[in-house]
């Protein structure tokens, strides 16, 4: 190849970017979400009595939100209905060529489905906690993945095999991030000031990331903003997740509604019945657009600069806000662990010591029990003195799995095949197995899978997540470890599965700090998880739950980084 050929030839990553803004620059053209025709008729005929199959049609709900105006006496509905600016707006749309898309195709069904469950959940939680009006609760939650019904009308085949990507499903924002080249949230966020949303909505598309505390500042609706955030994820645990924001805690959404997400997940909503819609292209009806024109009264829709740059400024300080948001969590926990660095450095020398007096002066005087312990014939004395010997190291084990957790040693990584060591890990574990009557799986595939770590932290990384699900599971269940064909990545992960019923939402939220345990008082010492965490990050990988499902079975992820291994290199 010549040079000037060679510099003709875009990179990979120059084609993705370029890519990227070309689909970001249709999508943010979309003037709007063309809804069916019956939609329109209806709207054109009485929208208020027309409402219950209005609201299962994404762009019909859009219209009438975009020319409501606020009202203290009527209803929610009767607001959103009362408006002529919605028939004008779609009878000037109608004018130009627009894209129409068919919501119960085979590609873009996924999606429609997951706006009508958040609608549905957003709608019954309303229903539940009295805090909103049940109607512009479904809006919210039909409209709060705003961007990817927009990005599936442009493009509904490269959301489709988005989807579809198996690390969507572990990771949705970096997924779809990596794959548009931007977030759908960029989308909402825009697309809610271009059309000139509602207040409240606008509010809620731009700040869904933050959490309630954190939005509260700018304004938003907390009550409606915190029952868009249960219902995402109560949504989440049922399998429906557009990475709208990332998992955390929702301690201040609960208290504003006064209901805890662990009631609302075990719970089934009440069922709203889907209205069929026919999905005919309005743009095909040529009568469609009379009767519209007999509807309203002739009106001119205002056009509103884009003012470009600031929506550029906008975009860049809440990526920079949620970057922070999400840093938090780490920066506590890093602040945790330099606390309990030092407190475990001081306690080993100061408790190790009277520690060492107390099991040694113990253990001396079981050394001359002949001559001191003669007239303890029972044995109580020296059965008493056992005792305090083995409480002493089992104290000192406590301490030195606290300092490992705090301040373990550096990685010394060589290569090892990793298969292999999934089969020792299992087989050190096997008493504990027998004794709880818990089937121990290991299954790996390909055979061999070299990884440059350190063996021994790895192994003990492995052997906590074990026993955490070996002692997870109710006799007679199984726990497994399993390692899959590595794809195109730079990780590769093993999956610790078992049959138990997984931690709860209260668990779920401290599973990784240390002296938590969601067991019962006095089993386990809470360090299992967190040092397995530990152990992990020291090799640049991870520790994760994922996301817990009804009937499947509860899944941690340990992740290390995948390296080229040189000829002869799987073993140590």
């Amino acid at each position: 190849m010549t040079e000037s050929a060679d510099r003709e030839s875009p990179s990979p990553s120059r084609t993705g970017r370029a890519n990227g803004e070309a689909l970001l620059h249709s999508t943010l053209a979309l003037p709007w979400l063309t809804p069916a025709a019956s939609s329109l008729a209806l709207m054109a005929c009485s929208p208020e009595q027309a409402w219950p199959t209005l609201r299962f049609d994404p762009g019909a709900v859009l219209l009438l939100l975009r020319g409501a105006k606020t009202s203290s006496s009527l209803t929610f509905v009767d607001t959103i209905c009362s408006s002529a600016l919605p028939l004008e707006q779609a009878l000037k749309q109608l004018e130009s060529k627009t894209s129409f898309l068919d919501w119960h195709s085979g590609q873009a069904r996924p999606v429609y489905d997951g706006c009508l469950t958040l609608a549905r959940l957003a709608r019954w939680i309303a229903r539940r906690s009295g805090r909103c009006d049940p109607e512009q609760a479904w809006c919210a939650g039909l409209l709060s993945p705003l961007g990817w019904l927009a990005l599936t009308t442009i493009a509904p085949g490269q959301v489709a095999s988005v989807l579809l990507d198996a690390s969507f499903s572990r990771d949705p924002v970096t997924a779809s991030t990596r794959q548009f080249g931007f977030s759908p949230t960029t989308v909402s966020r825009r697309l809610a000031r271009q059309w000139q949303l509602p207040t409240w909505l606008q509010g809620l598309l731009t700040h869904l990331e933050l959490p309630l505390e954190h939005a509260r500042r700018f304004g938003v609706d907390p009550a409606l903003f915190a029952l868009i955030r249960l219902a995402i994820q109560v949504a989440r645990s049922r399998g429906v997740d557009f990475g709208l924001f990332t998992p955390a805690t929702l301690h201040d959404e609960e208290s504003a509604l006064g209901l805890r997400l662990i009631d609302l997940e075990q719970s089934e909503p009440e069922r709203v019945e889907s209205v069929p819609l026919h999905w005919t292209d309005p743009a095909h009806q040529p009568l469609l657009r009379e009767l519209l024109s007999l509807a309203l009264e002739n009106r001119k829709l205002r056009d509103y600069p884009r003012l470009s740059q600031l929506e550029h400024e906008l975009d860049h300080l809440h990526a920079v806000l949620s970057e922070q948001i999400r840093g938090e969590s780490e920066r506590l926990q890093a602040a945790k662990l330099s606390g309990l660095a030092e407190f475990a450095a001081g306690a080993s020398h100061e408790i190790n010591n009277p520690l060492a007096v107390i099991s040694g002066q113990a253990q001396y005087i079981l050394g001359h029990e002949t001559d001191w312990l003669a007239s303890d014939v029972e044995g109580s004395a020296k059965e008493a003195l056992r005792t305090i010997i083995y409480q002493t190291k089992r104290i000192h084990t406590i301490l030195r799995d606290v300092m490992q957790f705090a301040r373990p040693a550096p990685a010394r990584p060589s290569w090892f095949d990793l298969p292999t060591l999934l089969g020792e890990v299992a087989a050190s574990l096997e008493d504990l197995a027998v004794q709880r009557q818990v089937k121990v799986e290991v299954f790996a595939k390909p055979e061999r899978v070299s990884v440059l770590a350190d063996l021994e932290q790895v192994r003990s990384a492995l052997s906590c997540l074990l026993r955490n699900a070996i002692e997870a599971v109710p006799p007679d269940g199984w726990a497994r470890l399993a390692l899959i064909e590595p794809g195109p990545t730079d990780r590769i992960e093993v999956f610790i599965e078992d049959s138990g019923p997984g931690p709860s939402a209260e668990q779920r939220a401290h599973l990784f700090d240390p002296f938590f345990s969601g067991r019962h008082a006095g089993r386990g010492r809470g360090l299992g998880l967190p040092l397995a965490w530990r152990l992990a990050r020291q090799q640049g990988g991870d520790v994760h739950l994922e996301p817990v499902r009804s009937h499947q079975p509860t899944r941690f992820v340990l992740s290390l980084p995948r390296h080229v291994a040189p000829v002869g290199a799987h073993a140590a």
